[in-house]
């Protein structure tokens, strides 16, 4: 057996939150044997089906998956970028597209006619974003997943997107949703452990999405979303308090302070 299998397997045991000691005890041998296997890579077709089937994965899913690990996320031109901009609902599509979305999936999702999917998908082959197959099919030459430039004009339609996120999870706490919202004074270096927990539960999430696109038909998946935000708390920002209304001093003084001369 060759490395990419194992480099596969490793990634299929990393998605699936799986040590080595764990796959040891589902398969009924020795953490050491495991480390071995793994170590070598290289044991007979049967230990290796016995290694998929306690890591409950098919073996041609994982021989379907090799040379597919996430890689380094790249980024769109600028000027490409400021044309999307412009277009929010061009922006739309092309993302799904990225996020591994069929034409079809998406024409399910938003309610799309096949006219206006195709010209959606020709309008993104002008931009030399995709290449258009036969009917609706099209393909992706910008490689996944893309780093958007959140400063730059895109910016207005990713705080909105995830605004508008925000508003429907919280209306969909009972069904759908998992929304939690919290302040709580810490150290600095508390502060800097959960954050680094929570990128690598992300960088889960996203291994974990990237064997499930590989390894399960278009028709069982499900797009989902994850919004993380996690920081000093801007109080003034986000819940300014103002002089109490009958604070008539405050009132005063704040209008003294904007008829203060300035300075010569």
């Amino acid at each position: 057996m060759n490395g990419p299998i194992f480099e596969a397997l490793k990634r299929t045991l990393k998605a699936k939150g799986l040590t080595y000691r764990a796959l040891a005890e589902r398969m009924g041998v020795s953490e050491p044997t495991v480390k071995r296997i793994f170590h070598e890579r290289n044991c007979k077709l049967d230990r290796l089906i016995q290694i998929c089937a306690a890591a409950d994965v098919e073996l041609e899913n994982v021989l379907g998956s090799m040379n597919r690990g996430p890689g380094p996320a790249n980024q769109v031109a600028p000027e490409i970028e400021r044309k999307l901009a412009a277009r929010p609902a061009l922006l739309f599509v092309f993302i799904m597209l990225s996020e591994k979305f069929t034409p079809e999936g998406i024409m399910r999702s938003q309610g799309l006619s096949e006219a206006s999917m195709f010209l959606y998908l020709r309008d993104l082959e002008e931009l030399g974003l995709v290449a258009l197959g036969r009917g609706l099919s099209a393909r992706l030459l910008v490689e996944t997943p893309i780093q958007w430039d959140f400063e730059g004009p895109l910016r207005p339609h990713f705080e909105t997107t995830n605004k508008n996120f925000v508003g429907w999870a919280i209306t969909h706490l009972e069904r759908e949703a998992t929304f939690v919202s919290f302040s709580r004074r810490m150290r600095p270096e508390t502060a800097e452990m959960v954050r680094r927990e929570a990128e690598e539960l992300a960088e889960r999430a996203r291994l974990l999405a990237h064997h499930d696109q590989h390894t399960t038909p278009e028709e069982r998946l499900i797009g989902y979303k994850w919004t993380f935000a996690f920081g000093a708390t801007p109080f003034p920002a986000i819940m300014p308090i103002g002089p109490h209304p009958r604070d008539a001093g405050a009132r005063t003084d704040a209008g003294a302070k904007a008829r203060r001369p300035l300075p010569a």
